[in-house]
């Protein structure tokens, strides 16, 4: 069996990954772009996991002058090698959460500072960051490189449990520690951020007004993640090892991996993968949710649950909405959109994006938590088999069975307060977690389907009715028409009438019928 090359799974230290002999999949072409650029200062969001502090690392091995890294790479001829100070701050190990944010930071600069033999005077973090970059200008005779990752973890972290007040303080920190930034720009070679969350609406950087956001640039859209050229090209025997291992061939393999974890995009037209996840499958050779496991949205599934939203793909917003960062009133297109739940299908004329899942991974592993918050359930998956199941056979007393199974650990306060849209989400994430392509509320010529769910040759038009019988239901599906957008499709056609019982939160009635 040929020996493979090992994997750089987990791994963000450029060093390692080239000393050792791992799979690196070339990002400098990318580094000397930025090195033509006019400015020196540069901000990037990518969701977490997707390789924003190894392009870090990347560059801090750079320009420390380690050439003999870089043997083989894109940008080896390319430049004419040379050393600068490197100011490093990753946010994720500072231990701001121990300490404090400003003495976090403060023990930082000490700490750089100590390592290229300076010892600071000044007090206050923003004055002594300042002080630090004139100081190795003039020991060094060379610029200062800034490298900042996670720059918005301070912020995102205590937002993620709900303290604002602490959100605003580190906000305040923040701004005074960047704010010396642009004053010091004379001893700046390069400034270089990385973060989840855009920088634009956060207020921190109104003194550093000279940023060259990345994040939507064609010609960086590929910096972090994997083309598919770069996942056939880097990984060509990992794959075949898969697919052999799998018993199929290697063609049905990149089209399952593709499905599973491509699809992410920041202009609607360039995809890649999820490095990450790619990683984690091709060590354990079976197809599961990597990355979504690896940082649960405990945070996000509460807010869409406290606002009743359960259905979050095919969401319109425009460039302002998706970016709209506020720490008082946050937007959820903004948040599923940054943190790499939503991605960027299409932009159209009017440049107004339709965000949508990026994959199976996402998908699949967003529903089932979704669902699992608003059933008030864990193993929510094995109720939806279930469902699957049934549906297979078309049994549809077997459904809603399964159905009532959900409804049946719903709390009645949760119940009591959104009533007939809490049985109408339920079914939706239960159908949707089967695989099954379901529409909610569906706009048709004679008013709005409340759900339309498709399977094979079958197309099922449901209508919910609350305290009412399941024949008003299909009553209302026939006389308002609601099946004719679906005739002439060569499919079977089954109305569906649902009748909920709001005092004992089940399906009480129902009935189905087959159109001729």
């Amino acid at each position: 069996m040929q020996q493979l090359q090992p994997l750089s799974t987990g791994q963000q230290e450029f060093s390692v990954i080239r000393t050792q002999g791992r799979v690196y999949v070339d990002k400098t072409m990318f580094i000397h772009k930025l090195l033509l650029q006019s400015s020196i200062f540069f901000f990037l969001s990518r969701a977490r996991r997707f390789g924003k502090s190894l392009f870090i690392n990347t560059l801090k091995e750079l320009f420390l002058g380690k050439k003999e890294l870089f043997e083989g790479l894109y940008i080896y001829d390319k430049i004419q090698w040379e050393t600068f100070p490197v100011l490093h701050f990753d946010f994720s190990n500072m231990g701001f959460k121990d300490i404090g944010l400003t003495q976090a930071i403060d023990n930082r600069l000490n700490d750089i500072a100590a390592s290229y033999g300076v010892v600071l005077q000044k007090q206050g973090i923003g004055l002594k960051f300042a002080e630090l970059m004139a100081m190795l200008h003039e020991k060094t005779g060379k610029q200062a490189v800034i490298l900042i990752d996670e720059y918005d973890k301070p912020i995102t972290d205590v937002l993620e449990v709900g303290n604002n007040a602490k959100a605003h303080e580190h906000r305040s920190i923040l701004r005074g520690f960047y704010g010396v930034v642009k004053g010091s720009s004379a001893h700046i070679r390069l400034f270089f951020m990385t973060g989840i969350s855009r920088f634009s609406k956060l207020s921190l950087f109104s003194d550093l007004n000279n940023l060259t956001d990345l994040t939507y640039f064609s010609d960086f859209h590929d910096i972090c993640g994997y083309t598919q050229e770069e996942l056939e090209t880097n990984f060509a025997p990992h794959l075949q090892n898969v697919a052999d291992y799998q018993g199929i061939s290697l063609e049905e393999l990149l089209q399952q991996v593709k499905r599973w974890y491509n699809g992410y995009s920041w202009n609607g037209r360039s995809r890649v993968y999820n490095p990450y996840s790619v990683l984690r499958f091709l060590d354990a050779k079976e197809f599961r949710n990597y990355w979504f496991d690896s940082g649960t949205p405990k945070f996000l599934i509460e807010m869409l649950k406290s606002r009743m939203v359960y259905d979050i793909s095919e969401t319109q917003v425009t460039m302002a909405e998706a970016d709209n960062f506020d720490i008082d009133n946050l937007s959820l297109e903004t948040l599923l959109f940054q943190t790499g739940y939503l991605t960027v299908k299409e932009i159209d004329e009017f440049k107004i994006y339709t965000l949508a899942y990026p994959n199976l991974e996402v998908e699949e592993s967003m529903t089932q938590y979704i669902l699992a918050a608003y059933a008030n359930r864990h193993g929510s998956a094995a109720t939806a088999i279930n469902i699957a199941r049934a549906v297979k056979k078309n049994d549809m007393a077997m459904v809603i069975q399964a159905v009532n199974s959900l409804f049946a650990s719903i709390p009645y306060q949760l119940f009591d307060q959104h009533r007939e849209r809490y049985f109408h989400a339920i079914i939706f994430l239960a159908f949707k977690l089967c695989g099954f392509y379901i529409q909610s509320e569906v706009s048709v010529a004679a008013g709005r389907i409340d759900a339309v769910m498709h399977y094979e040759n079958r197309i099922y038009v449901f209508e919910f009715k609350l305290n009412d019988s399941a024949e008003n239901a299909l009553q209302q599906i026939r006389q308002k028409g609601y099946y004719n957008a679906y005739r002439n499709q060569g499919k079977e056609i089954y109305l569906l009438g649902i009748g909920f019982d709001g005092q004992t939160r089940t399906v009480a009635d129902w009935k189905m019928e087959q159109i001729g």
